[in-house]
């Protein structure tokens, strides 16, 4: 509560609370021919700018009173909310967490002189947010970002109504001038992951950002390295879950993709539907995830030590079906699967680049016709082709692009290592790839953290989802703030 002559203090309360925040707005709106002076606080892009200047700041410049005198503050008040200001929704109050939150949600204060209250009108911007197209989601809500990165902030503001949520913004670009946020929850993420990100975006000298990844190619600590160190999404809800678990969030004007940062590599593998459904189900569709991004990976060199040099590891019956099957083939076995891996992954392109009504069509009309032509003529076996298509359809199962790429990656690898080593070749590059992942980091954190701590309390959501009244913790390494959920949220049921 505030005492009269104390609207000072909201005023430098609210410069306080909203500190780092570049859209919080102040303007001092002089009322009644200078007799008292209006002070007026919103965020920008929360408001409807339009609605605040023609049904607020002009109204309240050219009011007049017939009474001389000068008004108090209460007779002000009144005054303003029913002879000014003809909106539906105003109404006093004085107590300091409400006047954040109003702002928050997309109203506007005005503070009249030493008033020991204030008017709370409401004029929320209803921004719609795009519709996801990269990541869609079965049952889970699929709003995406736009190119505005004022949309966008609003956007997570909408769905992070608090006043820990804040962001510091720069220019990169010396031509571009492009805007770039860093956007955080305070009481969550941990500030030296917040400085660590600020001083690496603050140190890029570069004419234009064509794009985002600029950004991340130019801040990331591995750039050799072909695991991901940094998560983007489009999605609304994602981002906003990643930043209540302690993540930075990086904006950039005129792109629609946001930025996560640090990331856990399993973190990877997890989707937005896999917190729609019940976790059973939830935890068996990643279980296939890991599955399939092994088997997207491996099956072809796997297939090539074995065919090629372990004859002695596969049962007698399989070896036979696949020589006999490679009897007319007139390539050695790999050559047959590179050529055809290297066809699969050129339907994939084209089927990016064409329409989307015409790329997938074209997409599996081509596997079809392809392997089943070069089956006939005797240029591949079926096993290859069965092979081919199981790997292909693997990495279709990958919810993110950057470990499907990762598969992509490492089955080209594989297969040479095969083909010289055999299956010793395959397990030497496996540990190798393994070794690189434990020591890759995303601005100093450990991208294989939670998949080598051996904490159970990290392992809940990693690889399997254990109940949400069992999710209570945070990653330690992002904050220092780890209780996600309070003790009276236990498991659902009848009060005992």
């Amino acid at each position: 509560m505030f005492d009269e002559g104390d609207s000072q203090t909201l005023l430098e309360y609210l410069k306080s609370v909203f500190s780092d925040d570049p859209d919080f707005k102040v303007r001092h709106v002089p009322v009644l021919d200078g007799q008292a002076t209006i002070t007026v606080v919103y965020i920008e892009g929360l408001v409807e700018n339009d609605v605040l200047n023609k049904q607020i700041i002009e109204r309240v410049q050219d009011s007049r009173r017939d009474d001389e005198c000068k008004p108090s503050w209460s007779q002000l008040m009144d005054f303003i909310s029913s002879n000014i200001i003809s909106l539906s929704s105003v109404y006093c109050s004085a107590d300091q967490n409400h006047i954040v939150d109003a702002i928050l949600t997309g109203n506007v204060i005005l503070a009249i002189d030493d008033a020991e209250t204030v008017l709370v009108t409401g004029i929320r911007k209803q921004e719609k947010a795009e519709k996801a197209e990269v990541e869609p989601s079965l049952q889970s809500g699929n709003e995406a970002f736009s190119s505005d990165i004022n949309k966008n902030y609003a956007l997570l503001r909408k769905r992070l109504p608090s006043s820990e949520l804040k962001c510091k913004q720069l220019v990169v670009g010396r031509i571009s001038r492009t805007r770039v946020r860093i956007v955080w929850l305070d009481s969550v993420a941990n500030p030296k992951i917040v400085d660590e990100v600020w001083q690496r975006i603050n140190r890029i000298d570069i004419d234009t950002v064509h794009s985002i990844s600029v950004i991340t190619e130019l801040t990331e600590d591995s750039p050799l390295s072909i695991w991901p160190q940094y998560r983007m999404t489009e999605r609304l809800d994602v981002t906003a879950a990643n930043l209540a678990d302690g993540h930075v969030a990086i904006l950039c004007d005129n792109f629609s993709f946001v930025v996560i940062v640090p990331i856990f590599i399993l973190e990877e593998f997890q989707a937005s539907d896999d917190y729609s459904q019940k976790w059973i189900f939830a935890s068996m569709t990643r279980i296939i995830r890991y599955f399939a991004f092994f088997i997207s990976s491996t099956l072809s060199s796997l297939y090539l030590s074995f065919a090629t040099i372990n004859h002695s590891i596969m049962p007698p019956a399989l070896a036979i079906r696949i020589s006999a099957g490679r009897q007319d083939v007139p390539f050695p076995s790999v050559i047959e699967l590179l050529l055809m891996t290297l066809t699969i992954d050129l339907l994939r392109e084209a089927g990016i680049r064409l329409p989307r009504a015409l790329g997938s069509a074209i997409g599996i009309l081509g596997a079809v016709v392809i392997g089943q032509s070069a089956v006939q003529a005797g240029y591949v076996s079926p096993v290859v082709i069965i092979v081919i298509s199981m790997s292909a359809i693997s990495s279709f199962v990958l919810p993110s692009i950057y470990i499907s790429n990762v598969s992509r990656f490492l089955n080209y690898f594989l297969i040479l290592l095969a083909a010289f080593f055999g299956l010793f070749g395959v397990i030497i590059g496996l540990i190798y790839m393994l070794w690189r992942l434990f020591c890759i980091r995303s601005f100093g954190v450990p991208i294989a953290h939670r998949l080598g701590s051996g904490e159970l309390s990290l392992m809940k959501d990693i690889w399997v989802r254990f109940p949400l009244w069992k999710l209570r913790n945070r990653p330690r390494l992002l904050t220092e703030n780890d209780t996600a959920m309070g003790k009276s949220t236990g498991k659902p049921g009848p009060e005992k």
